[in-house]
Order: C-alpha cells, then sequence, then structure tokens
C-alpha cells in the first residue's frame, strides 16, 4: 500500500497532509528517508514522523457529533466561516467525518479514526437510511410530495423514492420527517423547492443505526455499542 494511504488510514493525517511531510523530508521509512509518495509500507515496517514512531495497534473509534447550523463540513478553511474542526477538540482534528451537512442544516455527522466504517458508511450501495425532520414554507400539497416521493428527476438529476411522515402543520408551516436512501448535495431542499416549499430548517436525527438522541449543537458523544453493532451486522449481511 502507498505510505500516504497507509498513514492516513491510520489517522496520522490526509493523504494530502502525508505527502506535504514527505516533501518536506520529515518521514522516515526503516530508517531511509522518504523522497516519493510513490513508496510503499504496510504495518511492519517502521515509518517515524517528526521524530516520533508510528504505532498501527489503534483502537477503531466512532463518535456522533451534532453539527449546528452555520458551520461548514470540511477540513480546510474556504473562507471566514467556522468549519466542524475548529469547535472540537484538537484531538480529533485527524478523524474523518462520514455524513455532510451544508451549512444551513444541523444535526448528525460520525466521526471516525477508520477509514473503513467512513467508506462503509457512505457507500451508496449500502443504502444506510438518513432520518431527518424538517420544516418547509409554502403551500403544501400532499398529494404533489407524494407523486415526488415515489423519486423525481430535476434538472437532469435522478432522486431515489424516498419516504416522508407529516408531523404537525400551522397555516403555511409544516412540520415532516423525511427519509432517504442516499445524500446527493441539497437533495432535499431541491425536492421541496421542485413544489413550491422553501425547507426552513433541516435537521438530521439518524445516519443508518446511529441515533442522535438528545445530544445537543456543538457537542460529541461516542457511539454506543449497540450501534456500533448493529452497523457491523448490516455491513457483514451485505457481503454475503
Amino acid at each position: 500500500m502507498r505510505i500516504a494511504k497507509l498513514l492516513a488510514n491510520y489517522n496520522q493525517g490526509s493523504r494530502r497532509e502525508i505527502e506535504k511531510l514527505i516533501k518536506n523530508k520529515q518521514i522516515f521509512l526503516n530508517k531511509e528517508l522518504v523522497t516519493t509518495p510513490v513508496t510503499f509500507a504496510d504495518i511492519n515496517d517502521e515509518i517515524i514522523i517528526n521524530n516520533k514512531k508510528v504505532i498501527f495497534l489503534k483502537e477503531k473509534k466512532i463518535f456522533k457529533f451534532y453539527k449546528p447550523k452555520n458551520i461548514i463540513c470540511s477540513k480546510k478553511k474556504q473562507d471566514n466561516r467556522k468549519i466542524i474542526y475548529e469547535i472540537i477538540s484538537d484531538k480529533y482534528k485527524n478523524f474523518i467525518f462520514s455524513g455532510r451537512l451544508d451549512f444551513n442544516s444541523e444535526g448528525l455527522i460520525l466521526l471516525t479514526n477508520s477509514s473503513f466504517f467512513s467508506r462503509g458508511l457512505e457507500l451508496p450501495e449500502n443504502k444506510f437510511q438518513r432520518k431527518y425532520e424538517i420544516r418547509v414554507y409554502g403551500d403544501f400539497n400532499l398529494h404533489r410530495l407524494k407523486n415526488l416521493s415515489k423519486g423525481v428527476r430535476i434538472n437532469g438529476k435522478s432522486y431515489k423514492p424516498f419516504k416522508f411522515k407529516v408531523t404537525s402543520k400551522i397555516k403555511k408551516n409544516t412540520n415532516l420527517e423525511v427519509v432517504l436512501t442516499e445524500g446527493k448535495k441539497n437533495e432535499i431542499r431541491k425536492i421541496f423547492k421542485n413544489i413550491n416549499l422553501q425547507v426552513n430548517k433541516l435537521k438530521r436525527i439518524a445516519y443508518g443505526p446511529f441515533r442522535l438522541n438528545k445530544l445537543l449543537p456543538g457537542k460529541l458523544e461516542t457511539a454506543t455499542k449497540m450501534e456500533i453493532e448493529k452497523y457491523e451486522n448490516y455491513i457483514r449481511s451485505q457481503k454475503r
């Protein structure tokens, strides 16, 4: 395995960060300076980064994080807006996030030191459900939404069928629960815009077996043993 991928898998930074360390002559493999990213290694090799030996025995860690509104899901700053890694502890700076939410949305995302976990959660073929609480404004038409929920094509892009339930309605504000099996960019907002409804609130409350429960905005907690077991059992069943 290429050394950058290996080290990224073991929470030593992103591949780009590892490649930068190589460029800056800060990585040694079996006492030899690594000069190119096209260098192969495995966990049996001795790798030194900034005079510190890499330990490959790692415990898989999975955390649930409540992303607040007006925070960007990104590793790098794009402008003066805050990113998620600025509002969590520095000890999680190399963790991978799964379940990107847009700037105006809030709710559950997952943080992990396991690229295998992250990949399994996000692979479309695994069809993990995402559940949201949303509020829309406008003239709500149940029949039109039922038709859209069977699958729809908007501006040349196809969106799969989804489930929904109306939970309350006050004048032109309608609250719903929506369940998706894919997570295309701004999918919910585009679907409801197609029937002239504006999404004023979008909060993810579940992603696969992981639940937001009573977690507060900006807070992080370890995923439960039962949630992780359900995830692993489902992944195993998909491979059969």
